[in-house]
């Protein structure tokens, strides 16, 4: 496979490769993205650390 992972833009949702953390990115400068984790903590990471999160889709149900 090989391919390069999705840009990080803000406004995504990320996860932290190390511990599985969410959250979402406020701010980008360069390598880094700032980012505002689910526990309110707001920090500065570099982008090989974050995995852009497929957004869940609320289920859909029949009418």
């Amino acid at each position: 496979m090989g391919g390069r992972s999705p840009v990080i833009q803000v406004g995504d949702l990320v996860v932290f490769v190390k511990d599985g953390a969410k959250g979402v990115v406020i701010s980008i400068e360069e390598e880094r993205c700032q980012v505002l984790w689910e526990d309110d903590f707001v920090s500065w990471e570099q982008r090989e650390c974050l995995l852009v999160a497929k957004k869940e889709q609320p289920e859909q149900r029949g009418r």
